[in-house]
């Protein structure tokens, strides 16, 4: 585990050395607590690859078909439709990126984008045990968990959210991810571990 002395720019070298090595396009996982600026470095990342940003995959557009206000540490995402697309991935079983996305709204539509260079998948709970086999580089940024959700809150304020939504962060997500972190230990699963100021 490299643990952020080199930055952005290990991320990005140790992405390239993957392209070239691999006969498929590598999974770059990005995992974080939400307001930790998981999509923000996704989408840089990408921009720097050459991916399109809707080539790269964020888990909060993989809703499993539950009540999301109600829905349990582990039963937010459709992991199985999540499994599946980075199993295709790592055996080449397809040319194309197609998966079917849901959105917290349970809004559905069918992805389907040419296959990127590197497949970058980035959500709140990507790192876990059962992810890490379909995964190339596992990344990690490191801001504590209230932190990050005092930064989601002011986003979604900015964004017009209802005041019953912002106040979801301080009742539910803030406190999942603290025992996402207890449960899971993500710095451990990660290859890089990156803090903000590492991403200037």
């Amino acid at each position: 585990m490299d643990e952020g002395r080199h930055g952005y720019p290990d991320l990005i070298r140790r992405t390239g050395e993957l392209i070239e090595q691999l006969d498929r396009p590598p999974v770059v996982a990005i995992g974080g607590h939400g307001g930790s600026g998981k999509s923000t470095l996704a989408l840089r990342l990408a921009g720097d690859l050459g991916v399109s940003r809707t080539q790269v995959v964020p888990t909060d557009q993989l809703y499993a078909a539950v009540d999301t206000r109600r829905a349990a540490l582990f039963e937010l995402q459709d992991w199985p439709e999540i499994l599946d697309l980075l199993r295709r991935v790592r055996t080449g079983s397809r040319s194309r990126l197609r998966y079917r996305s849901r959105g917290y709204d349970g809004h559905e539509e069918l992805v389907d984008e040419q296959m990127p260079a590197a497949l970058i998948i980035e959500g709140i709970r990507v790192l876990r045990p059962e992810t890490m086999p379909l995964i190339d580089l596992s990344v990690w940024i490191d801001l504590e968990p209230q932190v990050a959700g005092e930064r989601a809150k002011a986003r979604n304020r900015d964004q017009g959210d209802s005041a019953m939504e912002i106040t979801l962060w301080d009742t539910k997500w803030i406190p999942e991810g603290v025992e996402y972190e207890r449960l899971v230990r993500p710095q451990r699963l990660a290859d890089i571990v990156l803090r903000p100021v590492d991403l200037i």
